[in-house]
């Protein structure tokens, strides 16, 4: 098993940038926020610390960015309740309380800013262009929701919801009672497991699930009540004083696409479409929600409407990762000219620094 576990605390949805980033620093002593432009070494300072961290064995989580996929946005030692996060735009973060649990770490003061002068006129218009390409990737996925809701609309029909409570009872059932004795810490946790990317749709389910000993995959068309189960199970084990990790869709930030239950070992996850997710072990589970709570004519019924919604959502979801990726290409001509006005060799002694005194803390 792995000690590094990898999510994100951020999303590009149709909500626009969705921001969990308060929830994933929630709890630390010990916080530090990079400042700085772009391609002024964050990620890789977050990496460097990470790593020699999670070498001496302690157990780190990597919050990954969701606008690029090479990039990392933060790192947590939860054994240590010390984070180590980006705090400029979008996921904006500034200290709570300054010098006594956050400390700012200001990578601008390694860089030349008469380099930067000297392309004023390129780098406000780079910003500028990256700005109207998030915009543009944003409104489109706003689009793909509006669509995808006329998809559940059209299966809503055939939902039979007494069926559907009758399996949320049935997996409340199972998961409550084989291990009622586990050990109750109620601390909750909100989370992305996966986000909209430059390069599609990315998901760590494999990663957060491999010290889980009960998989429960949810499988089912649009509207088929898989995020209102999840919702009911982690409600009930929130009321048995169980805590509860709440990872919510990347397009949809008010839906929920998996829930875990640290002390139970288990997780209910939506193992459909964009991020499909088939049984790999003895233990995991396949509950099809199409088959048990819908009526499979709508299919032959609605062919035309579901194709047609289908091949609408689809587009406007390429639509938008077009867009992100738009906006990764300008982003990188803008990290051109922010490293070549950085101090790097300065930048890898302040995080060999960090990462000494974070190590210092293990006991």
């Amino acid at each position: 098993m792995s000690n590094v576990k990898n999510y994100y605390a951020g999303s590009n949805s149709s909500l626009g940038f969705y921001s969990l980033y308060e929830e994933a620093v929630q709890g630390l002593e010990q916080l530090y926020i990079l400042k700085g432009g772009p391609g002024t070494g964050k990620s890789t300072l977050i990496r460097h610390v990470g790593n020699a961290v999670a070498e001496k064995g302690e157990p780190i989580e990597f919050l990954h960015c969701s606008s690029d996929n090479d990039s990392l946005d933060g790192v947590i030692i939860p054994s240590l309740k010390v984070g180590i996060v980006d705090g400029t735009a979008p996921h904006m973060m500034d200290p709570k309380y300054p010098g006594v649990v956050d400390d700012i770490v200001h990578l601008g003061d390694f860089r030349d800013d008469t380099k930067l002068n000297e392309h004023k006129k390129d780098i406000v218009a780079l910003t500028d262009k990256n700005k109207n390409a998030f915009s543009e990737a944003y409104a489109a996925f706003a689009d793909a929701r509006n669509v995808h809701d006329d998809l559940e609309a059209i299966y809503l029909t055939a939902m039979d919801f007494q069926k559907a409570d009758q399996v949320t009872e049935e997996l409340i059932e199972k998961i409550f009672s084989e291990t009622a004795e586990a050990e109750r810490v109620p601390i909750n946790k909100h989370r992305f497991f996966g986000a909209a990317t430059p390069k599609g749709p990315v998901h760590f389910y494999d990663n957060l699930t491999e010290d889980v000993r009960k998989r429960y995959i949810l499988k089912g068309r649009a509207g088929s009540g898989k995020s209102s189960i999840m919702k009911k199970i982690g409600k009930h084990a929130e009321s048995k004083a169980y805590g509860v990790e709440y990872y919510y869709c990347a397009f949809d930030p008010e839906s929920i696409d998996m829930v875990i239950i640290p002390a139970l070992q288990t997780v209910i996850l939506d193992g459909t479409d964009p991020h499909p997710f088939d049984p790999s072990r003895e233990n995991d589970e396949i509950v099809d929600m199409f088959v048990r709570c819908m009526d499979p004519s709508i299919e032959k019924q609605k062919a035309a409407a579901i194709r047609e919604t289908e091949t609408s959502y689809k587009n406007k979801m390429k639509q938008g990762t077009h867009y992100l990726n738009e906006a990764k290409k300008i982003h990188d001509e803008l990290e051109k000219y922010y490293g070549q006005a950085m101090d790097f060799l300065s930048i890898n002694r302040k995080a060999q620094e960090l990462a000494t005194e974070i190590i210092n803390r293990i006991e």
